[in-house]
């Protein structure tokens, strides 16, 4: 959690201060009553966030503020004095907000502020301008209040990193531009990102209404006209945040309630036991974690990882709980269970194209193999989603250490032997390394969920009687 730096001279609200974000947050933070003791903090703490009041008793002219800003921290400024002079600067200074000193509830708002910014991390903004100049003052604005940012210099390239980052949320584009304008750009991304999740925001210097209205009926949920103040410009930002939070909010539960629903079909329609899939769960976070993803898309990932064989569901029971090895014909119609159960899931998650498109690259691709001899698609190296090499890796250490209908189990020398020789050549070399070095976590997860036992096979063993 990120560390905050309280700077205020007033007991009373230092008070305040530590209690309200002793209570309802998790920051660690510290309260400095003068300039002094703020840069004494300062030289020994690394602080992203700051809190501070502009007329402090050893610093009455704000000076309290290019002291942050050289160490990198953009503070939000608790005042007591607002005029027109101050409005200007806040304009062109590193400040991420200001509030002023008038009630209770503005106490409760610069809490709440600080910890949308931590939130803010995990947001990710794509800006489309052709001014590299423009684009990089929309960079630097969001940057300040810690938003992830990709920019694009088209609608074209736009919709390139679209594609490759669906964890996108909201899009600022500009009207003009060559290769692919504005307005065409906001009508082909509305073709795959509906507004539930996915908030464009238009910038427009034309003054008349038909401009706006086009984008408006073409999918764009808001615009802004150029000049504009950084006021409007991140009270546009945050309400069309919010929106999509509002809809992700909804959209979760209604997504656990399917993923719920197809791991307990896929658990019972399959060849393993129930703590085979809890067990590729417990390991795909872990290998997740190690290779480096944030938490949010580790989590993803874990729940996501229960639905790798959901296509197993259209294979017929005799290939599914064959006791022997599968003739080549049999294998064959096996493999279909990638393709199948992309299909299928890629139509269960339509509301949702972030947790679609990384259930549909497991289900899909978990098969492949780093030197590109895998199925169904044959794909290699960087060109297998991490997602699913992730899977991919961990499913054939959990299939290798317990028994199956047409195998025993191996020793756990023969197993990360494989491993160790199957890297470059199936799996990834840099999470074979992270495995290997690691393996004690994993064998907690094995721990934890216990071995299978074929007698414990639900669906094959109803078939076998």
């Amino acid at each position: 959690m990120s560390k905050v730096l309280i700077i205020e001279d007033s007991k009373m609200l230092c008070k305040i201060f530590n209690e309200l974000l002793t209570k309802y947050t998790t920051f660690d933070f510290d309260i400095a009553e003068t300039y002094a003791q703020a840069k004494a903090f300062i030289s020994k703490e690394r602080y992203q966030f700051a809190v501070a009041d502009m007329n402090l008793p050893d610093a009455k002219s704000g000076e309290i503020i290019p002291l942050l800003n050289k160490h990198n921290i953009a503070p939000i400024v608790f005042t007591g004095i607002f005029d027109e002079e101050f409005r200007e600067g806040f304009e062109t200074s590193n400040i991420v907000d200001y509030v002023l000193k008038e009630r209770y509830e503005n106490i409760l708002y610069v809490v709440e502020k600080l910890k949308q910014l931590e939130l803010n991390k995990t947001k990710t903004v794509l800006v489309v301008d052709d001014s590299t100049l423009y684009s990089n003052f929309l960079k630097q604005n969001l940057l300040l209040h810690h938003f992830k940012v990709i920019t694009a210099s088209n609608g074209k390239e736009g919709l390139a990193k679209l594609e490759l980052h669906p964890e996108i949320e909201l899009v600022i584009t500009d009207y003009h531009m060559p290769i692919m304008n504005g307005l065409e750009f906001v009508r082909k991304v509305r073709k795959k990102r509906n507004k539930k999740s996915l908030s464009i925001i238009t910038l427009t210097s034309d003054t008349n209404s038909y401009t706006t209205s086009r984008f408006l009926k073409e999918g764009a949920n808001d615009y802004i006209t150029k000049p504009f103040s950084r006021d409007e410009f991140y009270a546009r930002i945050y309400q069309n945040i919010e929106q999509v939070d509002m809809f992700e909010d909804m959209q979760n539960g209604f997504d656990d309630d399917i993923i719920n629903l197809l791991a307990d079909i896929t658990e019972f329609r399959n060849a393993e036991t129930g703590s085979h899939v809890k067990r590729i769960s417990e390991y795909s976070y872990v290998l997740a974690k190690l290779s480096g993803m944030f938490e949010e898309e580790a989590h993803l990932i874990a729940k996501l990882a229960v639905l790798h064989d959901i296509g197993k569901v259209t294979i017929h029971d005799s290939i599914l709980c064959k006791p022997a090895k599968l003739s080549s014909d049999e294998f064959e119609i096996m493999k279909n269970h990638t393709v199948n159960g992309g299909e299928l899931l890629e139509k269960a998650f339509l509301s949702d194209a972030k947790v679609g498109q990384i259930a549909v690259d497991i289900a899909l691709y978990h098969h492949e193999k780093w030197d590109g001899t895998g199925y169904p698609k044959g794909l290699k190296e960087e060109q297998i989603p991490m997602h699913a090499r992730i899977v991919g890796l961990v499913d054939v250490f959990d299939a290798l250490m317990n028994k199956r209908v047409y195998k025993d189990e191996w020793a756990l020398e023969d197993v990360l032997k494989f491993i160790q020789e199957q890297s470059r050549v199936h799996f990834d070399p840099r999470l074979v390394k992270l495995f290997i070095k690691h393996i004690d976590c994993f064998l907690n997860v094995l721990e934890k969920f216990g071995t299978d036992n074929v007698s414990d096979f639900r669906f094959c063993k109803i078939q076998e009687k």
